[in-house]
């Protein structure tokens, strides 16, 4: 039956994305700003950026470190980027910020694995997700603008790995990714990859049917859920351990029932590919409440490539991209930034904003 799932998902894709590309412009490079690898900030190092959003009325950025409370606790920055005509002029950190327990103290190390972050103006909270805790399970937490524990998400069986290693999210393949929607009553989370259950990683020749499920704000129960096909990993690795993986690493609502996408795609020894897509919920299975989709029928999301950034591509220096925000408009248009994940690596890595303008299609 996953068999059945990926030709729905390339006929999807190939057939209906063709609407989706049509109704859209590319986007524009604006520029990008590069922190090195071993900032300290307040005796702390800055890295590890895996999920970045932006407070319009504030003109702020929160920018949540995947450190699992090793180099220092937990945390999420306040900073701000100079984003010009130009260029990206410059990046101000203006705080951190430790996510808390409920208990009120800091997680301990190796006990939590932040990696997206959004921003509520309307309930100044923000929602941030991990990708595992000392269980070894994903979570989902609504904290105060200063990290304050609020609340924890009750997360659906189907997620959660078993004894056996026959069920739930991959180990690091978890909720990359989480947004909110445009009303504000549902908050969105995106595994990596398939759960264990669903179906197998990305490889050379195919991807993965990651999940995209959906939580009530009020009530925290989940109310909508999706299958979305990552494209296959996009070079082979040319240096041993011949690691190279491809992912769905961050989602973006544009308006009710459609996202942006980002996929990153890395070899060891070529670098990554980052694509991103609009992504459409129209027409693909509501799979809410399914122990495993691989012995349904699925119709996953649509997806319309609309960018692919790989090593030169307007003269970048592409790093581990793993976080997108909306940001502010620029000369009539707004702007999309995109953020890496250094992993806290002083031999080739950086953390980097790259900033591209979108034509008001997108707006």
């Amino acid at each position: 039956m996953f068999k059945k799932l990926v030709l729905a998902a390339a006929l999807s894709v190939s057939v209906q994305s063709l609407a989706l590309a049509d109704a859209m412009m590319k986007p524009a490079y604006l520029g990008e700003i590069v922190l090195p690898s071993g900032l300290m900030i307040s005796g702390v190092e800055f890295g590890g950026i895996s999920g970045l959003d932006y407070d319009a009325e504030e003109g702020v950025f929160y920018a949540i470190s995947d450190d699992r409370s090793e180099k220092a606790p937990a945390r999420f920055y306040r900073l701000k980027l100079a984003i010009e005509k130009d260029g990206v002029m410059g990046v101000d950190i203006i705080s951190s910020h430790v996510l808390q327990e409920e208990n009120g103290g800091p997680f301990a190390p190796k006990t939590i694995d932040p990696e997206a972050i959004r921003f509520d103006a309307s309930r100044q909270s923000v929602f941030w997700s991990s990708e595992r805790d000392v269980a070894g399970n994903p979570t989902l937490y609504e904290a105060g603008p200063d990290g304050a524990f609020k609340r924890s998400f009750a997360i659906p069986e189907a997620y959660l790995p078993d004894a056996a290693g026959e069920r739930g999210i991959r180990n690091n393949l978890a909720f990359e990714g989480l947004t909110l929607s445009v009303d504000g009553e549902t908050v969105w989370v995106a595994t990596e990859n398939a759960l264990v259950q669903d179906g197998p990683k990305a490889t050379l020749e195919a991807g993965s049917p990651s999940r995209i499920l959906g939580f009530n704000v009020e009530s925290g129960e989940p109310v909508a859920e999706y299958v979305y096909e990552t494209g296959p990993i996009h070079r082979k690795s040319e240096t041993e351990p011949y690691y190279n993986d491809n992912g769905l690493t961050e989602i973006l609502e544009i308006d009710a029932g459609r996202f942006l996408a980002v996929e990153r795609s890395f070899a060891l020894g070529t670098g990554n590919e980052i694509n991103l897509y609009i992504v459409e919920t129209a027409g693909a299975s509501d799979i809410l409440g399914a122990e495993s989709i691989a012995d349904r029928d699925v119709t996953p999301v649509r997806k319309a490539h609309v960018l692919k950034i790989g090593e030169g591509d307007f003269g970048l220096d592409v790093d581990n991209i793993e976080a997108v925000s909306w940001g502010p408009d620029v000369g009539g248009k707004r702007t999309l930034v995109m953020a890496s994940d250094n992993n806290f690596n002083p031999n080739g890595q950086f953390s980097q904003f790259v900033v591209f303008t979108l034509e008001p299609a997108l707006n």
